[in-house]
């Protein structure tokens, strides 16, 4: 029988944050990923960007997340020298002037911190539609998710820590203050499970819902902006000089592949902001964990303590996993109460419902 101190079900972001921050508390775990179901992750854009949607916000929690998630990622990278996050400005251009003004008739001291008027728009009118100007941000770029997820993959395998296997909830058991699956003992289990958390009997009344996204690789002809371009969507410079592109936002959809719709979307996208040909070279899909709130889901289970969730970091999840991660450690290791607006409990009223309606 393998002795370690957490089981942790699922290899996405969620899971790579937590598994890094308990191996660093000195913890053992041991991980076991689906073989046929990939995590959004995988195909993840991963930017982290503090000013978000169409009014332009700050991020929820912009001053604490962001300033960590760069710590985190580097720390990552110096690990593993494996080149992880790619700081950049993000230029988002105005959609008109009312938009301009509206962004800029009351700024607070927070969103001086992390953005600011674009003093040289005109460089960008070459390439973009950009009639109205626009404002670039600070403290964003991008993370390169899938050269995270295989370096933490990679240091599970070298320790006999990881397997891939489809979780089978009918082999948990619980005995003597302590979970067992298979030949495999713990203090308790952590699951991590993203969008496939709707088929966790323990956890299938948290509201996580599906959102697929499609994003797209293009080559756009005589280029050469550096910088991230957000308008409605996005065009992140890639390394080998290609582009990735996205993402479509689909509620209704039966699997994880590649949608036309999406293509279309985002194609006809990049023709509204891009004044230079491009071609698509590659389609990818996956779905995001989301949660009506916009905040991360952690804590343990209402009736079984010995089980918890770690969930709901949708479309931010680049930003928010770290600090997430970070605070479930805090709960595990040192026994720091989890706070209330990113704890389950705030939903165990669903718990409830569904036990008397049964």
């Amino acid at each position: 029988m393998k002795q370690v101190d957490y089981i942790i079900v699922g290899q996405g972001l969620a899971g790579s944050c937590l598994i890094q921050t308990l191996l660093h508390e000195k913890q053992t775990v041991k991980v076991i990923a689906s073989a046929t179901k990939k995590p959004s992750s995988e195909i993840a854009a991963g930017l982290y960007n503090p000013v978000t949607g169409k009014k332009m916000l700050l991020t929820w929690n912009a001053k604490i997340l962001f300033p960590l998630l760069e710590e985190f990622y580097k720390k990552v990278e110096k690990e593993f020298q494996t080149r992880i996050i790619y700081p950049k400005k993000i230029y988002r251009p105005f959609a008109d002037i009312q938009s301009q003004n509206d962004f800029w008739i009351k700024p607070s001291d927070e969103i001086k911190a992390f953005a600011e008027p674009e003093q040289d728009s005109k460089q960008y009118e070459p390439y973009i539609n950009n009639p109205f100007g626009g404002l670039s941000t600070k403290q964003s770029g991008y993370v390169d998710v899938k050269a995270f997820l295989d370096v933490i993959k990679q240091q599970l395998l070298a320790t006999d820590s990881y397997t891939a296997e489809t979780f089978d909830y009918n082999a948990l058991t619980f005995d003597n203050n302590k979970v067992q699956y298979k030949d495999t003992e713990a203090k308790r289990i952590i699951f991590a499970e993203g969008y496939h958390n709707t088929n966790n009997p323990f956890f299938n009344w948290v509201p996580v819902k599906g959102m697929k996204g499609d994003v797209l690789t293009l080559k756009i002809e005589d280029y050469p902006i550096n910088d991230v371009v957000n308008k409605h969507f996005f065009i992140i410079p890639l390394p080998n000089g290609t582009y990735r592109m996205g993402s479509s936002y689909i509620n209704n959809f039966e699997d994880d592949l590649p949608t036309e719709a999406g293509l279309k979307e985002i194609t006809a996208g990049a023709h509204t902001i891009l004044k230079k040909p491009f071609v698509v070279l590659e389609q990818k899909a996956g779905i995001r964990p989301t949660i009506a709130d916009h905040r991360p889901i952690i804590g343990e289970h209402p009736e079984q303590p010995l089980v918890l969730i770690f969930n709901g970091l949708g479309t931010k999840g680049v930003s928010i996993a770290p600090y997430a991660a970070i605070e479930l450690t805090k709960f595990l290791v040192l026994g720091q109460e989890i706070k209330e607006s990113i704890s389950v409990n705030r939903f165990y009223y669903l718990y409830s419902n569904q036990k008397s309606s049964q």
